[in-house]
């Protein structure tokens, strides 16, 4: 509910970048993941720490890691 506001429908990026393609600009392992989610990030990623529990953080990098990666998948250069 709130994660598609930014990144899309099926995650796939809109305002914020894509959850499934497989490119992370923070790292991609659960824990940096956990992080991202938990603390927030610069740039507009809030903090949902507070507002969610661990057991729900985590679920949700489960879930993201359960969806296909889309077959299209536009080229972005972080700086």
């Amino acid at each position: 509910m709130n994660c598609d506001g930014c990144h899309g429908g099926g995650a796939v990026g809109f305002v914020g970048p894509s959850l499934v393609d497989g490119r992370w600009r923070y790292g991609g392992d659960d824990g940096a993941l956990f992080h991202s989610i938990y603390y927030g990030r610069p740039h507009g990623m809030p903090a949902y720490g507070g507002i969610l529990p661990d057991t729900t953080v985590w679920q949700l990098i489960s879930y993201m890691r359960s969806q296909p990666v889309p077959g299209v998948v536009p080229t972005m250069v972080w700086q």
